[in-house]
């Protein structure tokens, strides 16, 4: 990819993170984590889009249904802990992630995790590519119900290569992890995707928080649209927590 591309590359392609403003606006019963932001998203995209780092896409998005299942009794189809085991609510660690690590096992270098919030119905993420963004009005990590989201940039104009471009070759099986300095919270790939960022925004059960909770992974993909200045998709990693 030529240095020209890199200009706009570092643009996540949020369109559909607005709706983590708006799955979340009716709050939730404990033990989920308290509500976030509950400013609705914004309805239209920018236009003429310049590169850059930092550029904001944002898109309308669906509330969640008002029949929405309970907390206390996820998905039946939802992957979570039942796939590696079980614990009961008390003894999750719960924390606020500082930390991320693709692959622990391999001892590779770790992404910083700075906490994000929705800003007029974008998720605000850290310019530099080579951290990432927990979203705060989701699922804390090990969290026993919710949706944990981090997201970042793919790359930067000034970093070719941003952390999440390890997400492309993650595969089923392996494992991810978040820590705060002290607890740690592992957890195994089960998905790993492209989504085709105008249709993120109908995919309002990715960021549920009434279900059996997982971790979501974020950042761009696909190919890169010049006329548009962004990436036609949004890379998506599904993983669920390790127990035991």
């Amino acid at each position: 990819m030529s240095g020209p591309r890199l200009a706009a590359a570092g643009v996540l392609a949020a369109a559909g993170l607005g709706l983590l403003a708006a799955a979340y606006a009716d709050g939730q019963p404990e033990p989920a984590p308290p509500a976030g932001p509950t400013a609705g998203p914004a309805t239209a995209e920018p236009s003429a889009p310049e590169r850059g780092v930092g550029r904001r896409l944002t898109t309308s998005v669906p509330r969640p249904p008002d029949d929405a299942p309970d907390p206390a009794a996820p998905e039946a189809d939802s992957p979570g802990p039942a796939a590696v085991g079980e614990l009961l609510p008390a003894q999750w660690p719960e924390l606020r992630p500082t930390r991320l690590l693709l692959r622990p096992e391999g001892g590779g270098a770790a992404a910083a995790v700075d906490p994000v919030d929705v800003v007029d119905g974008v998720l605000e993420l850290p310019e530099d590519a080579d951290r990432v963004g927990w979203w705060r009005g989701g699922s804390r990590a090990g969290s026993p119900f919710g949706t944990v989201v981090v997201a970042g940039h793919l790359d930067s104009a000034t970093d070719p290569v941003g952390y999440l471009a390890g997400l492309t070759g993650l595969a089923a099986g392996e494992l991810v992890e978040l820590s705060d300095g002290g607890e740690r919270q592992r957890y195994r790939v089960v998905r790993n995707y492209l989504l085709p960022s105008a249709d993120l925004s109908s995919r309002s059960d990715l960021f549920a928080q009434q279900r059996r909770h997982r971790l979501l992974l974020i950042t761009c993909g696909g190919p890169y649209d010049e006329v548009r200045g962004r990436y036609r998709d949004n890379r998506i990693v599904e993983a669920v927590p390790v127990v035991g």
